[in-house]
Parts: structure tokens; sequence; C-alpha cells
């Protein structure tokens, strides 16, 4: 028996998408459709982050190691970044031409990887949105993960390779 059932209507099949992460702090965060919610399991209360808008969908969640910011990932292929004690998104990264369905953190930096094919490493401290692509994967890249070093980045795609970068 679960210990908790959570509604989840808009909770979209497709194995691809990475809409569940939970962080240091206790919460999870669940991408429906185009909201994310977030789930405190200290307390049970639920609220709601964000709203991407009709015209674009959440397609991937990562939490940063400090459980203070979220990483969302997007239909259209950008990145948000959100300030979950302020609940306000402080920055939105491009670079990708379609979804974003894989996010990795890594410190000050995460990675995100992409349906058309290429990873993006992302230093939030700088102006730009990016700082390296790695192109390798032939398919979508669907997941990813750094080492616990921080110093390699484990990649998977949807052509049934798995790179170590």
């Amino acid at each position: 028996m679960p210990f908790k059932v959570l509604d989840a209507p808009a909770l979209k099949d497709d194995y691809y998408l990475n809409l569940l992460d939970w962080s240091s702090k206790n919460i999870l965060a669940v991408g429906l459709a185009h909201h994310i919610y977030l789930w405190s399991g200290n307390t049970g209360k639920v609220v709601k982050l964000n709203d991407l808008g009709s015209r674009n969908s959440v397609t991937s969640l990562a939490w940063a190691k400090s459980g203070n910011f979220i990483s969302v990932g997007t239909q259209r292929g950008n990145v948000e970044i959100w300030d979950v004690n302020k609940c306000k998104q402080i920055r939105n990264l491009e670079g990708h031409q379609h979804r974003v369905g894989a996010i990795s953190w890594s410190n000050n930096s995460l990675a995100t990887g992409s349906r058309d094919k290429t990873i993006l490493l992302r230093d939030l401290r700088s102006k730009e949105d990016y700082y390296e692509q790695f192109v390798g994967h032939k398919q979508e890249v669907c997941g990813m993960k750094w080492s616990y070093g921080d110093d390699q980045l484990a990649s998977g795609g949807n052509d049934n390779k798995l790179m170590v970068w």
C-alpha cells in the first residue's frame, strides 16, 4: 500500500520525459501539463509554482542540490530556473531547438539534454545561456547524470547509446 496518493490528472504518458524530482528539503516537484506543483513531504501542503501557458508544457524537472532552485525543461526547448523560496523565475535559458527531456545539476552548473540530440552545459553565474555543446547522440537525449565528483557526465539516448563526457 502506498503511504500517500496524490492526484495527478495531467501527468503526461511519455517515457522520455522526467516529470518528477524530489528535493533535499523533502519537496516533491511534479510537472502536470503546463504547471509545476510542489508537495511538501513535511507538511503535506501543495503549492502551484508556475503556469507555462497553454502553448507550452513541462518536459523535465530537476532540483539543485541545495533544494532552493528547480530547473524546468519545456516543450519549446528553453529551461527556466526558479527560486522556490520566492516562487519566482530567475532565469530563462535558450539554446535547444526541441523539447528538453533531461536535466542534471552540478553545483552552479547544469546539463540539459534535448530531442534535438544535443547536450548543453550551462553555468548559472554566467550571462550566457550555455558555454559548451556536446554532440554525439543520433536521437533524443532522454537521461543524464553527473558523477559524484561532478567531473563526468553520463547521458543516455533513444539511440541506445550511453555516453560518458
